[in-house]
């Protein structure tokens, strides 16, 4: 009996290591992240629709937190809104 070509292809693919894709990112940046109280999320989305903050998006105004907090220990302020 001659084997259908799916069941070669199942049998090819068993053979094979199992390779997956890894995360695409950016050059140069890293993932900084925290779990917080879904009031924390609303709170920034309440910022976010500001008039004045219409074309910022969540990573504009944590960037802008950041600078923030570091202006208020007199560090650099290293978020420049690019990237």
């Amino acid at each position: 009996m001659k084997k259908s070509s799916l069941a070669e292809g199942l049998k090819a693919a068993a053979n094979k290591p199992l390779v997956m894709p890894t995360p695409k990112k950016k050059v140069g940046t890293v993932l900084i992240a925290g779990n917080f109280e879904p009031e924390v999320r609303s709170a920034l989305l309440l910022v976010k629709a500001e008039p004045e903050n219409a074309r910022k998006t969540i990573k504009d105004l944590l960037g802008e937190a950041i600078n923030d907090l570091c202006a208020k220990y007199g560090k650099p302020q290293p978020y420049s809104g690019e990237a």
